[in-house]
């Protein structure tokens, strides 16, 4: 994440309380809105795209080392 954003931590915190006050939903529906009356969203076809990686605390990604037993 580029620098420029802040910590990790206070984007993360951002973008939780912009999610559950709708923001993000305002966001979209008003640039939905502003297309639509410039004829440059077509809602013959639509395309939603999702990837969701479960990140368990403790578990080491693939091809990476546990720390802790390198140390011992």
């Amino acid at each position: 994440m580029p620098r420029s954003y802040g910590a990790y931590q206070t984007v993360w915190r951002r973008h939780k309380s912009w999610s559950e006050e709708g923001i993000w939903r305002r966001i979209l529906s008003a640039l939905q809105e502003q297309m639509y009356e410039l004829g440059r969203l077509d809602l013959n076809s639509v395309a939603i795209d999702s990837t969701l990686i479960e990140s368990k605390k403790g578990v080491n990604p693939p091809g990476t080392t546990d720390r802790r037993s390198a140390k011992e």
